[in-house]
């Protein structure tokens, strides 16, 4: 179900999701944010592959704990802290179910259609297309330079970061003769020789995608204005002792 909607439909939701949560910063409002949105992604059938992205994001989340809890001025620093981090997490999150159901060529189409240029939209659907094998290709390096004997997982923190050069330097190389593979691929088929282009598919916004911006706009509407308007329940307010 997830997966047929428009992408441009997804999208308004996601930058829904988003917005709200910049708009609060206390616990109670965040974690209702997040518990609306893992829903959506066991609907899409992501819930693995949200996991694994939460899973890269944690050493920027226990690094945003320690150093706010430190420095934070606040009566609550730790509460202030967990809520910054809750903040990261269901920003992330919202933006998650976006790239985790939209493929890329839906992406560069629907951008097309949203009168975007179509070398723009290209160039965002060949960025997605990438980094998936841009993280296989850098496992493979790390394989090989295990296997010469490179320690890559031991040391202090000094030593892990020195041991990072034999892996981005051959990456780079890697990346830059893939990018030049493709540039020639694509002048040899005549890439931007006419700007008169016809699609084999295009997206149509059904019902379904009509209720789901509507909505969408809806509730951004109503949170705005009772943040701006309306006093928060103390509920909603709340925050952890220390």
């Amino acid at each position: 179900m997830i997966h047929r909607l428009d992408p441009r439909s997804k999208l308004v939701m996601s930058i829904m999701f988003a917005t709200v949560s910049i708009m609060f910063l206390s616990i109670i409002p965040l974690l209702i944010i997040l518990a609306s949105l893992i829903p959506i992604i066991i609907a899409a059938k992501s819930f693995r592959r949200w996991l694994r992205s939460m899973r890269g994001l944690s050493v920027l989340i226990v690094f945003i704990l320690i150093i706010n809890t430190l420095i934070s001025t606040t009566e609550n620093p730790f509460s202030h802290s967990l809520a910054l981090a809750l903040r990261l997490i269901c920003i992330m999150t919202s933006f998650s179910v976006f790239f985790l159901t939209v493929h890329p060529d839906e992406l560069s189409q629907a951008m097309i259609q949203m009168g975007i240029r179509f070398e723009f939209a290209f160039a965002m659907s060949m960025a997605m297309r990438y980094v998936p094998t841009l993280g296989y290709e850098a496992y493979a390096i790390m394989d090989a330079q295990r296997a010469r004997g490179v320690e890559l997982d031991k040391g202090n923190l000094l030593k892990r970061i020195r041991n990072i050069v034999p892996i981005i330097v051959p990456l780079i190389i890697v990346s830059i003769r893939r990018a030049l593979s493709i540039a020639e691929s694509m002048e040899s088929r005549g890439f931007g020789a006419t700007d008169d282009r016809t699609y084999l598919e295009e997206l149509v916004f059904r019902k379904q995608d009509w209720a789901l911006t509507i909505l969408s706009i809806g509730i951004l509407l109503i949170m705005i204005y009772a943040h701006l308007f309306l006093a928060m329940p103390q509920w909603m307010l709340w925050d952890l002792p220390f």
